[in-house]
């Protein structure tokens, strides 16, 4: 099933202006869409390494604002690829910051540096589970440690104690 982390309309408040909305759909009928679905596909590549795809959308939407506001970023930088994007106006420029911004923030997701409260398709919450853990080997060396005292070690030898 494809994902899709945002709505047309999400992306005309979070990303675009109606206006650009309005040329991109009369360019192409249903581009705002599918560069949404792309968007999301995009995201999924960073997401699995710390989830199980798909995020759950019932009962409850089992993500955040943070992954809408990336989902929409990512959209409207396909759509200005697109349709015409132009690096020296400040709005274009601003499309492609929010853009290497929001693929920032999915690569800390990736990389487990960052650990969003989400919950996919397992139905256990990150939030739940412990991470990653470390499990080592008994002890070993000139410890008490867990010995019944007759089988300490003994002290450390010094030449200075006056003989041997």
């Amino acid at each position: 099933m494809q994902s899709q982390y945002a709505t047309t309309t999400q992306v005309q408040q979070l990303a675009i202006t109606p206006a650009a909305y309005t040329r991109f759909e009369n360019a192409s009928p249903g581009c705002t869409t599918a560069a949404l679905q792309a968007a999301s596909s995009l995201l999924d590549s960073f997401l699995a390494g710390q989830f199980v795809l798909p995020l759950q959308t019932t009962p409850t939407q089992g993500w955040d604002m943070s992954l809408v506001l990336a989902t929409c970023a990512v959209a409207a930088k396909l759509l200005y690829d697109q349709f015409g994007y132009n690096p020296s106006s400040p709005v274009d420029a601003l499309i492609q910051r929010r853009y290497e911004e929001q693929l920032s923030w999915a690569t800390k997701i990736r990389d487990k540096e960052i650990q969003p409260q989400w919950i996919d398709s397992s139905g256990i919450s990150s939030g739940d589970q412990a991470g990653d853990f470390v499990t080592s080997d008994a002890p070993v060396g000139f410890t008490g440690r867990g010995s019944p005292t007759s089988v300490l070690p003994m002290p450390p030898f010094s030449p200075w104690d006056g003989g041997l």
